[in-house]
Order: structure tokens, then sequence, then C-alpha cells
């Protein structure tokens, strides 16, 4: 009898409910859980809730409104995993979860919806249903002050067979700039943060125009993988581009790709965002052994090239020096990521 209730209790704890934006489109959060999945699909039975704002076939999504499927998920499962950045919808999962007396866990990607101290309010009273809280790096835990919550990167290794190819117009653009290097940085969208280009691409059209007066052999590509805001902010870089004639020296394409793939085709990967997690972005560079400048907003991982938040001459030195002296970063580990969310489920 204690056998097969045992057995009970490790077949229920091995039911995971993950909720969070899926791909596509794929941004830091959503390429996370994808690879998540793949991670535990083994050994947990997964089930997920998708808040993207691409419905698909294959998986529910919330903004179906239909809140009778919705119960039925988090009733048949023992382990909720939020990765919600919606401070509301978290809060609303959080409480249901609580009341159906489940295991709640939440992993804070970022804090860049916080914005004041109301904000800060709400974050700290979600996070009182959850069992354990996960954050993305020190200075979250610094900020949010929790001392239970601990320290994980959200950056889990890309399983590069799994990876889509690169589009054709991307390959034959990197083939016609083989004497260049090439430099790539990504958005998932144009946000604007503290009245700013929260992942500065109007920094990087900076360093193109440098790039243009000192004959640089540089190309870049910048990958913006949804335009669902701010269509007018990239029609002003757009016409930038245009009307300095910045073609040869700055691509720009507006839809998803495999950015794995995009960097390992690369020599120099940006990361110039004006606020940050735990960039999955600059994890994977490392893992690939790419040169990776990043600014100085937060602390950033060991072999990151820093430069100067929202300093584009400080960003161009940075990759001219990273060029010349050819730096690379090795960071590859042997890290068990399986044991690490096993302890996290127990």
């Amino acid at each position: 009898m204690n056998k097969i209730l045992r057995n009970l209790i490790l077949t229920t704890n091995k039911k995971i409910l993950l909720i969070g934006p899926f791909p596509e489109p794929k941004g830091g959060v959503s390429i996370h859980l994808e690879r998540l999945v793949k991670l535990l699909e083994k050994d947990y039975e997964i089930s997920c809730i998708d808040e993207s704002p691409i419905i698909k076939k294959n998986i529910f999504n919330i903004r179906s409104y239909n809140i009778f499927k919705y119960f039925k998920f988090i009733v048949n499962t023992n382990i909720i995993h939020i990765h919600t950045t919606i401070q509301v919808l978290r809060l609303f999962h959080v409480i249901v979860g609580f009341l159906f007396l489940k295991k709640v866990i939440i992993t804070i990607h970022s804090l860049s919806v916080v914005r004041d101290k109301k904000d800060m309010l709400i974050l700290k009273f979600t996070l009182l249903f959850a069992k354990k809280i996960i954050v993305v790096s020190e200075e979250i835990k610094q900020k949010i002050k929790i001392n239970r919550a601990i320290v994980l990167p959200a950056f889990l290794p890309p399983i590069i067979l799994n990876e889509d190819n690169l589009p054709e117009e991307i390959n034959l653009l990197i083939e016609k700039n083989k004497n260049n290097k090439i430099i790539v940085s990504n958005a998932y969208k144009l946000n604007i943060h503290k009245g700013q280009d929260l992942y500065g691409l109007d920094l990087i059209l900076d360093v193109a125009k440098y790039a243009k007066k000192n004959k640089d052999k540089i190309k870049i590509i910048f990958i913006i993988t949804t335009l669902e805001v701010n269509m007018d902010l990239y029609e002003k870089y757009i016409k930038i581009i245009d009307n300095e004639e910045l073609d040869d020296y700055i691509s720009i394409f507006t839809y998803p790709i495999s950015f794995v793939k995009l960097i390992q085709k690369s020599d120099i990967v940006i990361r110039a965002t004006n606020t940050d997690g735990d960039a999955l972005t600059i994890r994977e560079a490392l893992f690939l052994n790419k040169s990776i400048i990043a600014s100085d907003v937060v602390k950033r991982p060991e072999g990151t090239i820093l430069f100067k938040n929202r300093d584009s001459v400080d960003l161009y030195y940075k990759i001219i020096g990273a060029i010349n002296k050819n730096e690379f970063n090795i960071t590859h580990s042997n890290i068990n990521y399986l044991n690490l969310y096993n302890k996290i489920y127990s």
C-alpha cells in the first residue's frame, strides 16, 4: 500500500504546468520556455498555457478567454511554474494556483514592467503566494529584497539541430559580406523604456554612421521579431538608413529567425539595452564562443565586453577594439540543468 501511495505521489509531482509567452514570436522568455519544455519533457508530464499575442493551433492561449479550459489545466497539474511578465496576469495565476492548493513557482525574468512603488508592491504581494521564487540575476534579487529568491540565469543551452535554418536572404547577405566582420543584434519589438529605445537600435545606427565615415569593414544585421508596436520608430530608422546611405553597413529584418543560427555566423554580438535581466543573447554568444559587447546597465556574465550605457561612441570603439584584438570568450560549462530543475520542482 505504501509503495502504491509513493508511486502515486511521484507521478503527481511529475505534472507541471508552464505559463508564459511561447514562440512564435520568439523573445528571451519564450525561447527559455521552449528550451525548458525540451529539457523536461522526458521526465515530466508537461502542459502549457501560452500568453503570446499570436494564437497557435497546438497550444492553449489565455487570449482565447476559455476560462473552463484554463481551470482544467490548473486542476490537472500539481506544479504551476509561472513565467508571465504582465503583472495583473501573474497575480491572477498565482492566486488561482494558491486557491487550488498547487505548488506555485514564479520566475522573474525582468523588472522592466516595475516602473514605480505601486508596481513593486503588486509584485511583492504576488510573490507572497509563491512556494518558490526564481530570479534570473542577483540585481533583481537585490531590488525585490526577498532573501528566499533563488538566483538562476534563464539560459538553457540551445539544441542546434532543432533550430530553424536562416532565411535565404540573410544567408546571401552574409555571403556577400564574407570579407567584412558580421555584427548582430536583436530586439523582440521596438520598446521604449524611460523615453529611450530599450534595445538601443538608435545607438547601433550611430555605429553604422561612424563605420561609414571611417570606412570600416563591418556589416550589422539587426533582427526585430515583431513590429506590433512603435511602427513609427521603425519607419524613422529606415528613413535614416536611406537618407544617410547606410545600407552597406546595416540591414534590419522584421521577422522571427533562429538568432542562435545567426550568432553562429557572426563575429560580434551586441546587447545595447538600457535595462535588462539576465540576457539570453549574452549567454548564447558566450556559449557559442563569440565576442559579446553589452551595455553596463546591469552586471553582465564574465567574459562580456562592456560599453557605457547609451553611449554610441563608446560602443563603436569597443566594437573596433574587439575586432582588432580578436577577443573571444569560451564559457562552456558542464552544468546539469535537468538536476537544477529537479531540485526546484521537488
